[in-house]
């Protein structure tokens, strides 16, 4: 084949090349069925990202990312033996193990702590004077404080 001069189409069959847009890659979504998540209402920044958008368009989905997670973190896979096969117990059902392994579970639910747990915030004590209490005082001081703390 003679080597095409800029201006000879005749390899492209008379059809002039066409650039792609981004409507030729997206995939069909509720977005283009007429929903309105992508203009922005509340974020101050001129790009940022809506929140308030992001949880419409996974309530639209039918997901909630906490319940995903959480099938995620409990999801189970079959045992498998050399061959490929499922092994199974001694009452024929299929060993089962965490398709998560520890490290991961371990990380993802340190993360998740931090939405469910007060974090704790270093305090600094200065003590001044003299105290002069015996151990049994001290002692009864401490019993009392404990027991006001677990309250």
């Amino acid at each position: 084949m003679a080597k095409a001069r800029p201006t000879d189409r005749s390899h492209l069959a008379g059809a002039l090349p066409k650039l792609a847009t981004l409507d030729d890659m997206a995939l069909p979504t509720s977005i283009k069925s007429g929903t309105k998540h992508a203009q922005q209402r509340t974020s101050k920044k001129p790009f940022g990202i809506n929140l308030k958008m992001v949880s419409e368009a996974l309530i639209e989905e039918g997901m909630d990312p906490t319940l995903e997670m959480i099938k995620i973190l409990k999801k189970e896979v079959a045992v498998l033996d050399i061959n490929g096969k499922a092994r199974v117990n001694k009452d024929g059902t299929p060993m089962m193990r965490s398709a998560l392994d520890d490290d991961t579970k371990l990380r993802t639910l340190n993360e998740l702590l931090q939405y469910t747990q007060p974090k704790l915030k270093s305090v600094e004590m200065k003590v001044s004077g003299n105290l002069e209490l015996t151990t049994e005082q001290l002692d009864t001081r401490l019993v009392m404080l404990l027991a006001k703390a677990a309250k």
